[in-house]
């Protein structure tokens, strides 16, 4: 039986950049959306028992 030959058998075989340039920006477009959401959420947000939230329909202090 027979080993399947290859033709860089023995040879160096070059690195090949195939696929890293959008692999990285991929990546950096992910970090870059969770860092935006992140910051928008930051500025925005309201928490439930902030004084000034406000339901919605009203106009500012509850009338009683």
């Amino acid at each position: 039986m027979q080993e399947p030959t290859s033709s860089h058998t023995g040879q160096h075989v070059p690195f090949k950049q195939e696929g890293w340039g959008v692999a990285l920006f991929v990546v950096f477009l992910a970090i870059a959306s969770a860092g935006g959401a992140w910051y928008v959420h930051k500025t925005t947000y309201k928490d439930p028992t902030d004084v000034r939230f406000h339901a919605a329909g009203t106009t500012g202090a509850a009338h009683y």
